[in-house]
């Protein structure tokens, strides 16, 4: 059945009805043709059921959307003596244009979160880097620890030049009459 929906979206939208016949009698006195009545009550109250909401809910809450259907054909199909057993929504199929929206929209989700992940990832290593910072900064022998550490790192690569950097001290260092 194409149905449009609440936010004007149009889609094409397959159900089933499964129903019983209580009163063989009256499903034939009470209306002509019972299985054409009820497939034409059926796309009836389809229509009116999916029309009143947007589509994101239609494809949230199928199985709420199939009992209000129901809802409204048992009671008509009540004075038949045919009862509706059960009414389900099986596909809903979508213009490719809306398709090709939800799917971006559905990569940007997911883009999104990935990008909080990191934040939050990024967050979490700059704490780590401040406390190993702070621990640092309690011991001068942690910082010399640390430094040979990056140059036995950077020897690791054999690079052909290491500058090695030097105690502030010997910059302060008065010179001796030899040296001058």
């Amino acid at each position: 059945q194409e149905v449009m929906t609440e936010d004007n979206v149009p889609c094409s939208i397959d159900g089933v009805v499964f129903f019983k016949i209580n009163d063989p009698e009256k499903a034939v006195l009470e209306v002509e043709e019972f299985t054409f009545a009820i497939t034409q009550l059926s796309q009836a109250a389809l229509r009116d059921v999916c029309g009143k909401v947007e589509l994101d809910t239609i494809l949230s809450k199928r199985e709420e959307m199939g009992k209000n259907i129901k809802s409204i054909v048992e009671q008509e199909t009540h004075q038949w003596g045919i009862e509706i057993i059960d009414v389900k929504i099986k596909d809903i199929q979508l213009p490719e244009n809306m398709r090709r929206m939800m799917a971006n929209q559905a990569e940007a989700e997911r883009s999104r979160r990935a990008r909080i992940i990191l934040a939050q990832a990024e967050e979490q290593a700059a704490g780590k880097l401040l406390e190993a910072g702070l621990q640092i900064d309690k011991s001068p022998s942690a910082i010399k620890l640390r430094l040979y550490q990056t140059l036995s790192n950077i020897a690791a690569e054999k690079n052909s030049t290491i500058i090695f950097p030097f105690p502030e001290e010997v910059l302060h260092r008065t010179p001796k009459k030899e040296d001058s």
